[in-house]
């Protein structure tokens, strides 16, 4: 799924974007609505460079993740692997929690304050959400060192020490999405994803790889998650230098000032959002795997990360998308939106079959390198792969809800979706395990974005963008208006 923080441009960058856009953008759209996504004057040929230069670091870092998953998978098992699956998925999620949300509300605060020239308050709200974030992780780490030490007994000691090691990594991810944040605010979009998407990976990769060849350690889960371990440390380390690099002169010059009861209003939707979005993509491994169901846990996050390929079309529409609908949202113009939305979901519909095809052919070949057990995921892809095609053509819908100042209601949808995708779940695994697993995260999927779109239809007053592009396909709109 595509998340918040995937955005590339908002706030004061997406409010300028709107100035420069308004006479060009309109009579773009009349003529060729698709390409005036990726079109303009100077400003919007640089939002079109870094959507594919964007791309470029998602493919990478998704061949990267592949074989990085892969390699880890043949050598310590399906059973390992699933511990691993397991404990990151615990990480991931603590670790986008304990950045509460800021991580996303500094893409619009520090840009709008840098325009402004208020770099008191760009500084004091940077500082504000790194102490924020920091705290809040130690206090997660600290429970959850607590918690193991209490349960020990109940734990088998390689669950037990990876789950260490992934605490420890809480603190470390959760600095890094804020420093990340701040990079991409200060304009550094390939600096702050590149390490993520790239190094993370790769590192992990070699670590695990050296390991084996040398014979340093015990092959099992705990390599994985001190491999995370290590390489995370690494990416905070570069976001950090990039910060130093990108930081304008001016803000070290002053003092600090706060603003926290703003900094929290719309704070507090999107840390839902970001919440509920981690539960509802990692709530299939974590009911599992809180079953005990480790192996199956393992096989299922090999699938769930073949389908996960098929995604990254509807990320890249979104990084052009989710400025543009702010933009038109703030000059009034409902018949841009209803065009843009249109063509946003045609774009992710498209993309998204284009990768669907060869992954629904080439799923078992390609399951069957992780190890012959992990084939049994074959059908879970398969599952996973077409409610990504029908969600994509539903378009980038959340972008559109949070880009038009309804979080809250963003929030509330996606937080009861990702608790009946949890609850979905646990009731699914009794009586058909991975597979009804599958059907309850998809279906969910699915739901959400029905929801999405009665939402979008009943308070922005938009035809749903599946209903509307299939209303202009016999033919109601010259064929021009779909040159690409």
């Amino acid at each position: 799924m595509t998340r918040n923080s995937d955005l590339g441009l908002t706030g004061a960058d997406a409010a300028a974007t709107g100035q420069t856009l308004k006479g060009s953008f309109a009579r773009a759209l009349g003529a060729n609505p698709i390409k005036a996504m990726f079109a303009g004057d100077g400003r919007g040929q640089l939002l079109e460079r870094a959507s594919i230069a964007s791309l470029a670091v998602f493919v990478v870092g998704a061949g990267l993740t592949c074989a990085a998953q892969l390699v880890i998978a043949r050598i310590i098992g399906p059973d390992s692997y699933g511990v691993y699956a397991y404990v990151l998925a615990w990480v991931t999620l603590l670790g986008y929690m304990s950045t509460l949300g800021f991580h996303v509300s500094l893409l619009r605060f520090v840009p709008t304050y840098q325009a402004r020239g208020e770099w008191e308050l760009a500084r004091g709200v940077i500082q504000y959400a790194q102490r924020g974030a920091a705290g809040t992780a130690i206090s997660i780490a600290l429970i959850g060192v607590f918690a193991i030490i209490a349960l020990r007994g109940s734990l088998r000691p390689e669950l037990a020490l990876s789950f260490l090691l992934g605490i420890a990594t809480v603190p470390i991810l959760a600095l890094h999405l804020i420093g990340a944040s701040v990079v991409r605010a200060f304009g550094g979009t390939i600096a702050a994803l590149a390490p993520e998407r790239i190094v993370r990976d790769g590192m992990a990769l070699a670590i695990v790889a050296a390991v084996f060849w040398g014979s340093l350690y015990r092959l099992d889960a705990t390599l994985a998650m001190g491999s995370t371990l290590l390489s995370s440390i690494a990416v905070l380390s570069l976001v950090r230098i990039s910060l130093r690099r990108l930081r304008p002169p001016a803000l070290g010059d002053v003092t600090p000032a706060y603003a926290a009861e703003d900094w929290w209003r719309p704070t507090l939707p999107l840390t839902v959002i970001m919440i509920a979005d981690n539960l509802m993509s990692r709530s299939a491994v974590i009911t599992l795997g809180l079953t005990g169901n480790t192996r199956d846990a393992g096989i299922f996050a090999a699938a769930f990360s073949i389908a996960t390929v098929t995604a990254l079309p509807r990320m890249a529409v979104a990084i052009s998308f989710a400025p543009t609908v702010s933009a038109l949202f703030a000059l009034g113009d409902q018949a841009g939106l209803q065009s843009v939305s249109t063509k946003a979901a045609w774009l992710s519909l498209v993309g998204t079959a284009c990768a669907a095809i060869p992954l629904l052919l080439l799923a078992h070949p390609l399951l069957s390198w992780f190890g012959h057990d992990f084939v049994a995921g074959t059908p879970i892809v398969t599952i996973l792969v077409l409610g990504q095609v029908l969600v994509a053509a539903c378009g980038p819908q959340q972008h559109l809800i949070t880009m038009t100042g309804n979080e809250r209601a963003g929030a509330v949808i996606l937080a009861v979706c990702a608790g009946l995708s949890f609850a979905g779940c646990m009731l699914m695994i009794g009586s058909f395990g991975m597979i009804g697993v599958a059907f309850a995260t998809t279906l969910t999927l699915i739901g959400w974005n029905v929801a999405m779109a009665i939402f979008i239809h009943r308070s922005l007053h938009l035809t749903p963008a599946v209903v509307a592009f299939f209303k202009v396909m016999p033919g109601r709109k010259r064929a021009a208006d779909y040159e690409i």
